[in-house]
């Protein structure tokens, strides 16, 4: 059986990244996409002696970076079987009167605009009856009370989960667009979060700690499988029972 082809958006990541190994351990062909941190994504797969990925640089918020990334991959590949997108740009609190219209709109373009262009990068290859699995990760803030000091940062994942739930109901003919939203994860977006917070969410945690990467890879890669053929505009919350909806 020929292999499945899975593109990561976002792959040098805590979480994509171990979505990238947990997918190339289960026998799947995974490009994994970066920005601007080539040597961190290398350094990972030589300290993790990950498989040989794909490597590809993308700028989800130019058009023309994505156009070229994407006809590279199917120039080798000849088609893309799931797209993991899991990208933000670092993750600052500040209040509400701190926050100037620059600070949405960097989110925004990341995670709204970045995904919109993809999608129709990807439509003629949809369009030719090809079934592609999104897998878009959201986060635990977008259910129940939001967070303060992350107006920005939820207000895009906000916009972002709008815009897969109306993909998720005009492509369904030929696509699946399902979400995950996790708590608070063990990833190099905490850096710029108060450790003190950090310790007190995973004490108040039912499970008393917070995600690993991988509790959210194992779920992605659920999605994107073959047992997750029924399930579209699913929302997976990932937080150890820290909220119930």
């Amino acid at each position: 059986m020929e292999k499945k082809l899975s593109l990561i958006i976002g792959g040098s990541g805590g979480i994509g990244f171990e979505t990238a190994k947990l997918l190339h351990s289960k026998d799947m062909n995974v490009c994994l996409t970066y920005f601007n941190n080539d040597e961190k994504i290398r350094k990972k797969l030589n300290e993790h002696k990950a498989g040989n990925f794909e490597l590809c640089k993308i700028n989800v918020r130019d058009e023309e970076s994505v156009k070229n990334t994407i006809s590279n991959i199917l120039q080798k590949y000849k088609k893309i079987d799931s797209v993991v997108y899991s990208v933000s740009s670092s993750v600052v609190h500040k209040k509400m009167y701190d926050l100037g219209w620059s600070d949405f709109q960097e989110h925004i373009d990341i995670q709204i605009k970045g995904l919109f262009i993809l999608v129709k990068t990807l439509l003629p290859l949809i369009k030719s009856g090809h079934k592609i699995k999104f897998v878009v990760v959201l986060t635990e803030g977008c259910i129940g009370k939001p967070p303060s000091m992350l107006a920005h940062y939820i207000t895009a994942k906000y916009g972002l989960m709008g815009f897969v739930k109306c993909m998720a109901s005009e492509l369904a003919s030929n696509c699946t667009f399902n979400m995950v939203s996790p708590g608070m994860v063990k990833t190099d977006l905490l850096a710029n979060f108060p450790p003190k917070l950090v310790e007190i969410t995973a004490y108040n945690n039912p499970m008393k700690r917070i995600a690993e990467p991988e509790d959210v890879a194992k779920v992605i890669y659920f999605l994107i499988s073959d047992d997750s053929d029924y399930l579209n505009g699913v929302n997976i919350v990932i937080n150890g029972g820290n909220i119930f909806f």
